[in-house]
């Protein structure tokens, strides 16, 4: 069975949802969801296997996810709303950034890490601006550190980590083609103020 990372969960009707995923083999998927049967376990940033099933008679429609299993999902954001607010940051900025079918094992093992830190690490004031650097590199957008130097070092204040955050979340709209600010942006600085 294929191993994925959920990026989103979007509700299109009373009874279907479409998920999306990210997969090391394909890259960015897309499948429809029945039901409420997988809910709770589709939520972003799981790490699920799954199996998929195509209709006999419509080739050309989307695929719907047959079963799903839960591999891994960071126990601490059910209770900690700063992991909870880190993780719906990462997720937006993947689901914005993963578009294309496409694989790659290495980023697909490095976002595994990076999730398990998001649940391991005791302190994860600056997980999101080492997500933004680090993952810029597999975009092929990478931040060169002597033009940013600023950028590599641990931020002294929040007002800091602020304009740093910021100031990421820019280069990534002048670097990446239809980038838009993840809409979680503004809470993760409250929630970090």
């Amino acid at each position: 069975m294929p191993t994925a990372i959920v990026l989103s969960l979007t509700k299109y009707s009373d009874t279907g949802s479409i998920v999306h995923l990210y997969t090391a083999e394909q890259g960015r998927m897309q499948y429809a969801v029945y039901g409420n049967k997988y809910k709770g376990i589709l939520r972003p940033l799981s790490i699920v296997e799954f199996t998929t099933a195509k209709r006999q008679n419509a080739p050309q429609q989307m695929g719907s996810l047959s079963s799903v299993s839960l591999l891994y999902t960071p126990k601490q954001l059910a209770t900690d709303i700063k992991r909870q607010c880190v993780a719906m940051f990462i997720a937006e900025v993947l689901a914005s950034t993963l578009r294309h079918p496409m694989s790659d094992q290495p980023l697909f093992d490095w976002l595994c890490e990076m999730i398990k830190h998001l649940d391991t690490d005791v302190d994860i004031s600056n997980l999101h601006l080492h997500f933004l650097i680090e993952y810029a590199n597999f975009l092929g957008v990478g931040i060169d550190d002597t033009e940013h130097p600023d950028w590599f070092a641990v931020p002294s204040s929040r007002i800091e980590r602020q304009q740093r955050l910021r100031a990421l979340t820019t280069y990534y709209e002048q670097h990446i083609e239809d980038f838009r600010p993840p809409k979680s942006l503004d809470v993760l600085i409250e929630v970090f103020d």
